[in-house]
């Protein structure tokens, strides 16, 4: 079951990366045509289904030690 969640979080991300990629062409197609008093857009500003929020320290060891435990590895 690990495995399968483990495949299915990695076929999400390279979804996001893919999205990312788009919305930053768009992004760059945007401020060669915007105004010159328009502030300039971000690639999030292309992407409105998605909320990026910051992870804390302790958010990041537990994801960190959740792959490691997917990969068989050991904590030292």
């Amino acid at each position: 079951m690990r495995e399968f969640t483990a495949l299915s979080e990695r076929c999400e991300d390279a979804k996001d990366w893919q999205d990312y990629r788009a919305a930053l062409v768009c992004t760059i197609i945007a401020n060669m045509l915007r105004g010159p008093k328009t502030k300039a857009f971000k690639p999030s500003d292309f992407m409105p289904g998605k909320r990026h929020t910051r992870q804390s320290q302790k958010e990041m060891i537990s994801r960190v030690k959740a792959i490691n435990a997917a990969y068989g590895g050991k904590e030292e």
